[in-house]
């Protein structure tokens, strides 16, 4: 997963400096054939109190099949659901490729299943990490991730039919991308048996006070598992 960050800093969503605690995650897909992630910020970094654009939305992330870009804080109340969900779900959006179009709502015109299997593929692998990510950044499981056609079932969220228009297509649904990101965070919890590790040495000190410190940067860093030892 190549993750991007570029915040929309001119959206009024952003300006209006909401938190949240993540409680989920929110699947949608664009219904706007081949508009990329990267080509979002352009569309939604503008103000539609200033008339700039003209309705008032916007989501944590888009997913293609190259790249995900984050839009806003994963911890900012977004705009995505329609309904209270946008108090408790991080909203991420998957594009849909182009060369089709939609008549009568979520009805795909011309759209080529074929064609555009692998697409769909990385698309949906994207995807899958970014939830993983997610899931592991706020101690989420699978069981916390719906789409949006879903969490309208629930009362939560405006009534679309996004993503499950299109997944069936490709033999998929939100029950199947749950089992992906289950199947992931299992992977990634429990590493093989016969798997090796080698420890790097990031620091020596005959001052415990430092190497607590250089400690505590590793861990800032990234590094959880990260320890000291008395040689």
């Amino acid at each position: 997963m190549n993750l991007k960050t570029k915040f929309m800093t001119r959206n009024d969503c952003y300006k209006a400096g909401r938190k949240i605690t993540p409680k989920g995650i929110m699947i949608h897909s664009t219904a706007a054939p081949g508009v990329m992630a990267a080509a979002w910020f352009s569309r939604w970094n503008k103000s539609y109190q200033a008339g700039e654009i003209n309705r008032q939305v916007c989501v944590h992330a888009f997913v293609d099949d190259k790249e995900v870009w984050q839009y806003l804080p994963w911890d900012h109340r977004g705009w995505h659901a329609g309904g209270s969900a946008n108090n408790t779900h991080i909203g991420i959006e998957i594009c849909e490729p182009g060369g089709f179009s939609y008549s009568g709502g979520s009805n795909m015109v011309g759209y080529n299943v074929s064609r555009n299997e692998a697409y769909f593929r990385k698309a949906w692998q994207n995807a899958v990490e970014l939830c993983v990510f997610l899931c592991k950044e706020y101690n989420l499981t699978e069981k916390d991730i719906i789409g949006h056609a879903e969490g309208h079932r629930q009362g939560i969220a405006s009534n679309h039919a996004d993503p499950l228009h299109w997944f069936p297509k490709h033999g998929e649904g939100m029950d199947t991308f749950r089992a992906e990101v289950k199947k992931a965070l299992a992977s990634k919890q429990k590493p093989s048996p016969s798997q090796k590790y080698y420890r790097v040495q990031i620091g020596a000190y005959s001052i415990k006070a430092n190497a607590e410190a250089q400690l505590a940067r590793a861990k800032k860093a990234g590094f959880p598992d990260a320890f000291i030892k008395y040689d």
